[in-house]
């Protein structure tokens, strides 16, 4: 039978479904019929083929007539039913389509602007990544959309409902599915499994490939698995997305991944590219402290990687015989170093002349990390060996090649560190101390070298950490300080090296814990002897190693029960007779002792006149400094604040308040504010109860110079840090005294407070708040009121409640309601308005 025959009349009841409709069921019957007569007439010959097919094109034409009809109906009903939605409906469907377009425009803006920047770049910096076949800014999908041409106006628009519909949830799902990769990532990331982290925030891309925050946070998880091209191609998107998209190049993501690619690029040597991107996200966020620092590490890397390059051609040139040098170095040294350092290990060795080449150049100090270290890692195989003689030739080698920063990273990666500790825990144990002598003070010289700098320092804690044994390195330590240090100048050296490496490693808190494990909470008492050994040095480490202590609660109460070590740390103090000042300079005693200690560039007042002295040279101004800093921390402790000030140091700190540097006058400050909380301290700083009290050189009481120091850094517009301590140790005076302390501290500060009130703008809220508070405790002796009224305090105190938040307001608020019992100043507040205030912050 013919094709066509078989689908003649077919109709309704095509694909073999049974008719719709009574109607359809006839006339599906008399097709049947239809065909029948058509099949016989072909068979006797009375229909022709040319008839049957003129048949088919007949029914063909109605079904593709009949097809356009349904289609033109389907489109009238969408129509309608986009007429017939409601207004909000209508505004809901316009907001997606607003959205889609604004979308595609903005990527086409991206698109051209990221085409010209390509443009503009040289052949040489343009990266391999294809970004047209990458297609971030317009895919592929919707590049013809025709919808993006029409508007809900337009009636082929409004045909599309159902599409936009589609579209729109599809966008909604990628959008969610990178935000369900990304905190699935951000889970993985802070539980330290950075490579799964980057397989979410990866896949996260695949949703949505224009995501900011999934390309940054892809970068830092690839900077981390160390995969240091992927962490620069991610940041690199990152950065064109906020710049070409997002249209906001100073984005914090793209200043955060303008780091990222700096750091992989460091790792990968391409020290100038990261150095632009550094200097790059400084112009974009110049406030930001953490950039500065990544610049300046940069900066010292790329400086050391160029000495190593230099040092490298120095050492060609010089095989080849040519004459030079590098950065004052000549290269024939550079070939006597090398030649050196190949008999490392053998008895021929000069280890002495290597010393000295490596401390004098530092060509030959990077020369030793040159070839991956491997010098510095020879030197470091001799503290392994356990030899009979001391390896102190190498250990003063590697102390010398530390003068060099990069060094000491180096000797703290590679383990070297921990082997000098655990030199000094066996030579601790050995039977055969004298003969280790030498080489315990050569590394511990070269561990406190190393621990001024913090990944070193860190490395040396954890060494010294894991080993508190009562004959283990610590323990060594302290062993050392218990010596004869007046009269054994070998022992003094050990000691030096001893305390300062000590003193740097506790600033940190895992330190002070082994500290307490290896020798008990009473650790600081063991140092304070060393505070009268009558070394200067020696006083000076002490005190630095005794504050960093006391930063430890129990280390702090375990000394401020320790009245003559307390007393010992004061007394390195400065006297302030001017006599003793001018025997300074030819005096026989130690510097640094007690009266010995020259000037500080002090600027006093004399007792007839306010005229500053001249300043003098500074000499162990650390030595004081460090004092200072211990006795700051010491304070903290109200009974060791009461044995600083029954030392009598209130006169002598009082005076460091005109020390040329401003440093010593801000320490000196903060440690009269803490021990002005001793009643009787408090009451002889002040003169109060009859006497003179503590008194200084020119003199006035303490509460006197704290006051003259207050008014002439005022008169100076200084805003340095020792005028709010400054402040706060007057407020202290006149919260904590007593009746007699308060009159008396009046008569010498009440001027000096209300100035400080009326220089609220030069000051800060803290000094500001902290004279408020005083001139309020001052108010509540109604003796003193008179006296305070005539210095007119109400006005700058109501112009501290407007100007100023927090608790300078409130401490003002206060003590204008206690300056309203006098009738005067009464009156003043009620033509301010100031009654107001008062009720705002004083309950009645």
């Amino acid at each position: 039978m013919p094709r066509e025959l078989e689908s003649v009349g077919m109709g309704p009841g095509r694909g073999g479904l049974p008719p719709r409709t009574p109607q359809d069921a006839d006339e599906f019957l008399e097709n049947v019929d239809e065909v029948n007569a058509l099949i016989d007439g072909l068979r006797s010959g009375k229909i022709s083929a040319e008839y049957v097919d003129r048949k088919i094109k007949e029914r063909d034409a109605e079904s593709t007539q009949l097809e356009e009809e349904r289609k033109k109906e389907a489109e009238e009903a969408e129509r309608r039913k986009y007429e017939n939605l409601s207004p909000e409906e209508q505004k809901k469907i316009k907001a997606k389509v607003d959205e889609m377009i604004a979308e595609k425009e903005r990527r086409e803006r991206a698109r051209k602007a990221f085409h010209e920047y390509r443009a503009k770049m040289p052949e040489d910096k343009r990266r391999a990544t294809d970004y047209d076949a990458w297609d971030l800014w317009t895919p592929s999908d919707d590049e013809d959309d025709p919808w993006m041409q029409y508007t809900p106006e337009n009636p082929a628009f409004k045909a599309m409902e159902a599409d936009i519909d589609r579209r729109h949830a599809a966008q909604v799902r990628a959008r969610q599915t990178a935000h369900r990769r990304r905190e699935e990532g951000n889970a993985a990331f802070r539980a330290g499994q950075f490579a799964d982290a980057l397989r979410c925030y990866e896949l996260g891309l695949e949703a949505d490939k224009r995501s900011l925050e999934l390309h940054g946070n892809a970068a830092m998880a690839a900077l981390k698995c160390e995969m240091f091209v992927q962490c620069i191609d991610h940041a690199s998107k990152a950065c064109e997305l906020a710049e070409f998209l997002l249209e906001r190049p100073d984005h914090p993501t793209a200043i955060k991944c303008l780091q990222r690619r700096a750091a992989a690029r460091l790792k990968l040597s391409h020290y100038k590219d990261a150095l632009n991107d550094l200097s790059l996200a400084h112009e974009r966020d110049p406030s930001n402290g953490e950039i500065e620092s990544q610049m300046k590490e940069a900066n010292a890397t790329y400086e050391e990687a160029r000495k190593e390059k230099e040092v490298e051609r120095g050492m060609r040139r010089a095989a080849q015989g040519v004459d030079g040098e590098v950065d004052g170095t000549d290269f024939h040294t550079l070939r006597e170093l090398e030649k050196l350092c190949g008999e490392i290990g053998s008895g021929a060795c000069d280890y002495a002349r290597l010393e000295a080449l490596v401390e004098g150049s530092e060509q030959c100090r990077v020369f030793l990390r040159s070839g991956r270290g491997s010098h510095l890692l020879g030197l470091s195989r001799e503290l392994e060996l356990d030899k009979k003689a001391a390896p102190t030739g190498p250990l003063r080698v590697l102390r010398a090649a530390c003068l060099n920063e990069a060094n000491r990273e180096t000797l703290a990666r590679n383990g070297t560190l921990k082997l000098a500790v655990g030199f000094i825990a066996r030579a601790r144990r050995s039977t055969e101390k004298a003969t280790d002598r030498e080489a315990v003070s050569a590394a511990l010289f070269l561990l406190h070298t190393c621990s001024a700098t913090a990944n070193p320092r860190a490395s040396i804690i954890e060494a010294l950490a894991s080993d508190v044994e009562p004959d283990g390195a610590i323990a060594g330590l302290f062993a050392m300080l218990d010596t004869d240090l007046a009269n054994d100048a070998g022992a003094k050296l050990a000691a030096a090296h001893a305390l300062s490496l000590l003193g740097n490693c506790a600033v940190d808190a895992k330190a002070r814990i082994a500290l307490t494990r290896a020798v008990g909470a009473d650790a600081p008492g063991k140092i304070a002897p060393v505070l009268r050994c009558g070394t200067p040095v020696l006083a000076e480490r002490a005190a630095t190693l005794l504050g960093n202590m006391c930063a430890d609660g129990r280390m702090r109460a375990e000394f401020a029960a320790n009245e003559r070590g307390i007393s010992d740390l004061c007394a390195l103090l400065p006297k302030n007779e001017k006599n003793e000042r001018a025997r300074a300079s030819s005096a026989a005693s130690p510097a640094g002792m007690g009266a010995g200690l020259p000037g500080l560039g002090a600027r006093g007042a004399d007792k007839e006149s306010d005229a500053p002295i001249d300043p003098s040279p500074v000499r162990d101004c650390e030595l004081v400094l460090n004092v200072l800093a211990a006795l700051a921390n010491v304070s903290v402790d109200a009974a060791a604040a009461a044995t600083i000030g029954g030392a009598g140091a209130a006169p002598q700190l009082a005076r460091l308040l005109s020390a040329s540097d401003p440093l010593v006058a801000a320490r000196a400050a903060t440690v009269l504010s803490r021990i002005a909380r001793d009643p009787s301290t408090a009451r002889r700083m002040c003169g109060a109860g009859g006497s003179n009290g503590d008194v200084g050189s020119n003199g006035d009481v303490v509460a006197a110079t704290v006051a003259k120091f207050v008014v002439r850094r005022l008169a100076s517009d200084a805003r340095d840090g020792a005028i709010e301590p400054a402040v706060r140790t007057l407020a202290v005076l006149a919260n904590g005294g007593d009746v007699a302390s308060r009159l008396a501290l009046a008569e010498h500060a009440a001027g000096a407070l209300v100035e400080c009130v009326r220089r609220w703008d030069v000051v800060g809220d803290g000094a500001a708040g902290n004279a408020a508070l005083a001139i309020g405790d001052l108010a509540r002796e109604r003796d003193l009121l008179p006296r305070l009224a005539a210095l007119q305090p109400v006005a700058p105190l109501l112009a501290v409640c407007h100007k100023r938040t927090g608790a300078a307001q409130k401490n003002a608020a206060i003590a204008c309601a206690r300056l309203a019992t006098h009738s005067g100043m009464l009156e003043t507040l009620k033509a301010n308005n100031g009654l107001e205030l008062i009720y705002r912050y004083v309950q009645p």
